[in-house]
């Protein structure tokens, strides 16, 4: 409660900063990047992206970014990213190559506390991280394809591809003794197709309009072991408030059949789904995600720079669980926090620090989480 005090406290204050698209020419951001996450420690880096504004088109005409990141604990996040977003006529592109490696990547699958300190019994707190973690290496290429039907509908398509190389950080972790389906990784292509009815105001900072998304997806791989896929619902909607607050909402209903490698499977926790919860602190084969945020866009510091500050407070709550059982009205995980915003051109800069149970998480990223 005090944190919505603050937001709305502040709402008297003008927010009715420049928009980035409403300039015109090519603009650029270089951004040094030093971050910290409570899952994968400091992180360093550069984000360099190039946009061009035409003066109308929302978000931009097209962009271009890369990226290359590091962290103390043993990720890297270098990309490189391509948006068109009119392609060809009523048509937008997106490309993204990634390369990413954790060192330390959470495994607990869906299991509770107390069935975790059943299967590993009694051990201190750097065994437990070991026997609880995995080394993965994946780089993937993505392309997503939008074509406009009859606004506001829109057919999605895309597909990834990319290699998975597993390895355990203890003989006997829990990613040995449960075995799951990819343990050791391996080669996936995942091909996806959505109908969507979007009528938000700028796909990259909505502050107005809807999205609703029926997709489904399928992949194959690991030399014929892999083969299923995932069918989710999602819904955002974003309304304007006096004082130029935003409230931001997202739910998300997904269901995965088939064989799906492990690693593929829908995951609960971390920044852009409970935000206090470990990084992927639970994996399954079900998944409701809800998401709440109260944003205030903030000022410009000076109105000839293309910058602006904003702050937001959020609550985040989901479960994960198994198809033949369904969501149940216990099991929820929730997480709550404050936010920062930056907003340079179209590049948002986020730092949230969010709670959930006993756990705090501080997160310093990109792009708005939903």
């Amino acid at each position: 409660m005090p944190w919505i005090l603050l937001i709305l406290s502040i709402a008297v204050l003008p927010a009715h900063a420049r928009r980035a698209y409403e300039e015109k020419g090519w603009k650029s951001t270089a951004i040094p990047l030093v971050n910290f996450s409570s899952d994968h420690g400091t992180g360093y880096g550069l984000r360099t992206s190039l946009f061009l504004y035409d003066g109308h088109t929302v978000p931009y005409a097209r962009a271009l970014s890369a990226q290359a990141f590091f962290t103390t604990r043993g990720k890297w996040a270098h990309r490189l990213y391509l948006d068109l977003p009119h392609w060809r006529p009523n048509q937008r592109l997106e490309i993204e190559a990634l390369y990413e490696k954790e060192d330390f990547s959470n495994y607990y699958a869906d299991l509770s506390d107390a069935e975790v300190d059943q299967l590993l019994g009694t051990v201190d707190e750097e065994t437990e991280e070991q026997r609880t973690t995995f080394r993965q290496v994946y780089p993937k290429l993505r392309l997503m394809w939008i074509r406009t039907l009859d606004a506001p509908w829109y057919l999605r398509a895309g597909f990834q591809v990319g290699h998975n190389e597993i390895t355990p950080n203890a003989d006997d972790s829990l990613l040995d003794l449960l075995n799951p389906l990819g343990a050791r990784g391996g080669f996936l292509l995942l091909a996806n197709t959505s109908l969507r009815r979007d009528t938000r105001d700028d796909y990259n900072d909505s502050n107005r309009g809807s999205l609703e998304e029926l997709l489904i997806e399928y992949g194959a791989g690991g030399g014929g072991e892999f083969h299923g896929g995932r069918l989710s619902f999602e819904h955002r909607h974003f309304h304007p408030l006096p004082g130029g607050l935003v409230l931001a909402q997202r739910a998300n209903l997904a269901l995965t059949f088939g064989d799906l490698p492990f690693y593929e499977e829908l995951k609960l926790g971390g920044d852009d789904s409970v935000r206090g919860l470990a990084a992927a602190r639970e994996r399954g084969e079900g998944r409701v995600l809800l998401n709440a945020e109260l944003r205030w866009p903030g000022l410009s510091p000076l109105p000839s720079l293309p910058v602006r500050g904003g702050l937001l407070c959020f609550f985040d709550a989901g479960q994960i669980f198994r198809r033949a059982e369904g969501p149940s009205l216990g099991d929820w995980r929730t997480g709550a926090g404050l936010g920062l915003r930056c907003h340079w051109h179209s590049t948002i800069i986020r730092a949230d620090l969010g709670r959930s149970g006993e756990r705090t998480g501080i997160y310093l990223n990109f792009s708005q989480v939903f």
